[in-house]
């Protein structure tokens, strides 16, 4: 019986090293929007520099894609969203391990590498092709369609929709359409020169409040959350085109 007992014992400490040294093993796995991915590489690199052991796979897509993959039972441990509705949503539905928080704010900017006109009279004269990103699954998206419906032109552009901001970034970077309305921190990731882009004005478009969400307990996960808070993330943040939450008058 002691035997046994001792069996028992050695065969359930080994379960539970293995369990335990293979969880370690597993990346932490960031579902990430189109916009914020390149930037949410730079911040883990940032990361690694403390926690050297932390293993990411990182995810990227719409906003409106990833929340429905996440309500499909998709096995991410962190979303960071290109909005505050689908986080918000996520935590009362209960599949999350906290509050939605802010982490960043995006800022919205239309982009003509071919345009040789003062920005007004661009504005003023453009009827060409415009490309943005879907509203309906996009933030960016949306905020460009909220821009357009506030008369961001004077004439008619002939919209062009991609899934996400890199898609729309793409039709202009193919010469499939003369323009797009993007994300700043996807142009400065490019860059493309300040010339060629605009800043549209936030009273154009409702604020782009960003949400990050805590999915599982992994650990490196929970390490990435607490970093965001850092001086180092906050600079990584906004030279990559961001607002930081406490600088914008309007959260």
């Amino acid at each position: 019986m002691l035997r046994r007992r001792l069996l028992q014992r050695w065969v359930w400490l080994c379960l539970l090293i293995g369990w335990s040294s293979s969880s370690q093993a597993n990346p932490a796995v960031v579902a990430s929007a189109a916009n914020f991915r390149a930037t949410l590489e730079t911040l883990i690199e940032a990361l690694s520099t403390r926690r050297p052991s932390a293993k990411f796979e990182v995810v990227s897509g719409s906003t409106g894609l990833l929340y429905a993959q996440i309500q499909a039972g998709a096995p991410f441990d962190l979303f960071f969203a290109a909005d505050a509705v689908s986080p918000e949503k996520l935590a009362k539905s209960g599949r999350s391990q906290g509050p939605a928080e802010v982490y960043a704010v995006g800022r919205l900017a239309l982009w003509a590498p071919k345009n040789t006109l003062p920005w007004p009279i661009f504005l003023s004269d453009f009827k060409g092709t415009l490309a943005i990103a879907n509203p309906r699954l996009a933030p960016y998206g949306a905020a460009a369609d909220a821009a357009l419906q506030h008369n961001l032109f004077q004439g008619a552009p002939q919209r062009v929709q991609g899934n996400n901001v890199v898609h729309a970034f793409q039709f202009v970077e193919s010469g499939n359409a003369e323009a797009a309305l993007l994300s700043l921190a996807q142009l400065r990731l490019a860059g493309v020169p300040n010339e060629a882009y605009q800043l549209v004005p936030e009273h154009y478009y409702p604020p782009i409040v960003q949400k990050r969400i805590l999915l599982t307990q992994h650990p490196d996960a929970r390490a990435l959350v607490a970093f965001m808070g850092s001086a180092d993330a906050q600079f990584i943040l906004q030279e990559a085109g961001y607002l930081a939450p406490e600088d914008h008058s309007l959260l």
